[in-house]
C-alpha cells in the first residue's frame, strides 16, 4: 500500500490496528504482517530500529503493510536520515510543542507522514496550536510518558491522565487532526475508541511472542509453569 493511500485511510478516520515491531529482524515484521495488522509500529526510540534496520525489513515486507518508523529524537539530521529509508511516515516522540512540530515537519519535507508524540504536560498545554501545524499528518499520544509528566507514573485510571487525553482528543476533534495511542493490550485500547483515536497500537512483539509461548504451553501441561 502506497503512502498516499494509508494517509487517505487516517485522514477518513478509519480504525487502523497495528502492533509495536522492536526485534529489528524483517522476518519478526514479515510475521507479524501476515496476521492482518493494517500498519506497524517500527520502533526505534525503545527497539532497535534505525534507518538501517527499517530499510531491510521495508524491503523484506515489499509494501505488504504500511510501517511508522518512531525515531530516537527530534533532531533535524536523525528525522533526514530517517526519512530516506522509505517507510510511509516517521513518529517523532516527545513533541512539546508547536515550535516542535513545526521543525519536524520541515526536516521531514514530505517525505511520509508525520506523526508527532504527545506525552508531556507541556504539549497538553500547547496542544490546540500543536494540532493545526501545516503539514502534521496526526498526533500519538504515549500514555507512559505522559502519566509520569504528570507526576502519576502508569496511573491510568487517574483522573488527570483523563483529563489530559480528553483535552487532546477535544483538540483533535476541533482541528480534525487524526489521534493514535498505544496500550498494552487489547482491553485498554478500546476504552479509547469513543474518544476518537484511530490509530491503534496494541502489545510489542515481544509481549506477542510471550503470550503465544505461554499458551501453547498451557494447551501441553494443562497449567502454567511459574
Amino acid at each position: 500500500m502506497p503512502p498516499s493511500a494509508f494517509r487517505d485511510r487516517l485522514r477518513a478516520g478509519e480504525r487502523l490496528l497495528g502492533t509495536l515491531v522492536q526485534i529489528p529482524r524483517p522476518e519478526v515484521a514479515v510475521c507479524l504482517a501476515r496476521q492482518g495488522f493494517d500498519w506497524l509500529f517500527l520502533d526505534g526510540e525503545h527497539g532497535g530500529f534505525g534507518p538501517a534496520e527499517g530499510s531491510r525489513t521495508l524491503a523484506a515486507l515489499a509494501d505488504a503493510v504500511p510501517c511508522l518508523l518512531r525515531v530516537p529524537s527530534a533532531d533535524p539530521d536523525v528525522l533526514d536520515d530517517a526519512a530516506r529509508c522509505g517507510a510511509a511516515g516517521l513518529i517523532v516522540p516527545h513533541v512539546d510543542s508547536a515550535d516542535q512540530a513545526e521543525a519536524a515537519v520541515r526536516a521531514v519535507r514530505g517525505r511520509g507522514l508525520v506523526v508527532v508524540q504527545a506525552e508531556s504536560r507541556e504539549a497538553v498545554t500547547d496542544i490546540e496550536a500543536l494540532v493545526r501545524v501545516p503539514g502534521l499528518d496526526a498526533v500519538f499520544v504515549g500514555p507512559y510518558d505522559l502519566t509520569a509528566s504528570l507526576g502519576i507514573p502508569e496511573q491510568f485510571d487517574h483522573p488527570d491522565f483523563h483529563a489530559a487525553l480528553d483535552a487532546i482528543a477535544r483538540a483533535c476533534r476541533e482541528a480534525r487532526m487524526p489521534l493514535g495511542i498505544f496500550r498494552m493490550t487489547g482491553a485498554e485500547l478500546r476504552a479509547h475508541e469513543a474518544q476518537g483515536f484511530t490509530l491503534l497500537a496494541a502489545g510489542t512483539d515481544g509481549t506477542l511472542l510471550d503470550a503465544g509461548a505461554r499458551a501453547l504451553l498451557v494447551e501441553l501441561r494443562g497449567r502454567p509453569r511459574i
